[in-house]
């Protein structure tokens, strides 16, 4: 079944944007990702602000800037979809603040935010993610 469209033309061309980010980091081309997560976060800020999508894309541009190492951009740019992705039941951008203040050598912030991700989808869920992305 193909996936619905967004009916509007900003939120598809965000998506496209998106997606490439999605596919790039797929192949293990994380700087390329971060290129296009940055690109589609740009992008939503500037025609989306606040839109579901602007949240969605921000926890992905997080997750794309902890795989190259930027670990306080990727706190502060999850931190921007924190509280909406919470509220989906959506885990990324807590389980990217908590993996990127592991990396600086805060071990309490990276436990808060763990338990952030444990509280939203389960222990179970996130050893299987632990697991799943050596992390």
């Amino acid at each position: 079944m193909p996936q619905k469209q967004p009916e509007d033309p900003r939120e598809a061309e965000a998506l496209a944007l998106a997606q490439k980010g999605i596919e790039a980091g797929a192949d293990g081309h994380h700087a390329e990702a971060a290129k296009h997560w940055e690109g589609a976060s740009d992008y939503a800020d500037a025609h989306l602000p606040g839109a579901d999508i602007d949240y969605w894309i921000k926890s992905g541009f997080g997750a794309a800037l902890y795989e190259i190492g930027a670990y306080e951009r990727s706190i502060a740019v999850s931190k921007i979809a924190l509280d909406w992705c919470s509220s989906h039941k959506a885990p990324l951008p807590a389980l990217s603040m908590a993996k990127s203040y592991r990396r600086l050598g805060d071990d309490a912030m990276a436990q808060t935010y763990l338990d952030h991700a444990r509280g939203l989808v389960g222990d179970a869920a996130i050893e299987d993610w632990i697991a799943s992305t050596g992390g």
